[in-house]
């Protein structure tokens, strides 16, 4: 039988429609109603087991323009109730782990009075003292920084005319900088360890922080950064920015 086991031992039945392996990552929930495509490819849930508290996830399909980036970022999705094959032939097309049947809501409020924890999602039958163990011996999500793997390595620019925004790349949706192009922004997209004086040389007339996963206090470089823009530059930062 498929499951999740959380790092305190919990254990949640369910059974799998996703991709057949064990997924190891931090258990996080989210209370978005849509846009579960979104979340699943938003570099914010790298190395997560992403639950959904709706109750239905899936029914009006997928399609490739919702996707925030390249491909997924979170390692398992975690439902009570899984509708529509696109939506689940997709996650297993793309080697996501997909768990359905799940009590999410007994998940949820375990996830709100203890805190994200580390755990495996299993899918087809595993031993639960192997797997416990292997969730042990994973790295906590408290102090690590994940934004290298999942930002720009080369700056690249949207939009050829307008108000010159410079969104440093922590991670970003792709859906900002489209957002930021639509009310007429020329959006350059720097690396997120892009240099103060670099981003000013391009003098920007606005800095958008993006979003991003893992731990913002592991980033001690990209806050010296941020501390040399202040005052200079209208800054908005989103999410880990």
């Amino acid at each position: 039988m498929s499951y999740l086991l959380l790092e305190d031992g919990s254990v949640f039945p369910s059974r799998s429609v996703g991709a057949d392996a064990i997924a190891y990552g931090e258990a996080v929930f989210t209370t978005a109603m849509s846009g579960y495509q979104e979340i699943v490819t938003d570099p914010s849930y790298a190395e997560q087991l992403v639950c959904f508290t709706a109750p239905m996830i899936g029914n009006y399909g997928v399609a490739p323009m919702r996707s925030e980036s390249d491909g997924p970022h979170a390692r398992a999705v975690l439902m009570r109730r899984a509708t529509g094959t696109a939506w689940t032939r997709w996650l297993a097309a793309r080697s996501v782990v997909a768990l359905d049947g799940i009590d999410t809501r007994s998940l949820v409020l375990h996830l709100r009075e203890r805190g994200a924890m580390r755990a495996a999602a299993v899918a087809g039958d595993a031993s639960r003292v192997h797997v416990l163990a292997r969730i042990h011996a994973q790295e906590s999500m408290e102090g690590r920084s994940l934004v290298a793997g999942v930002s720009t390595t080369e700056p690249y620019t949207v939009g050829m005319s307008g108000m010159r925004v410079t969104v440093v790349d922590y991670g970003c949706k792709r859906s900002i900088v489209a957002r930021l192009v639509a009310a007429g922004a020329c959006v350059k997209v720097v690396p997120h360890d892009t240099t103060a004086e670099a981003i000013l040389a391009d003098a920007p007339e606005g800095i958008v922080l993006s979003n991003g996963p893992g731990d913002p206090a592991a980033l001690p470089a990209e806050t010296k950064v941020v501390s040399r823009l202040l005052g200079r530059v209208p800054i908005l930062g989103i999410c880990l920015g």
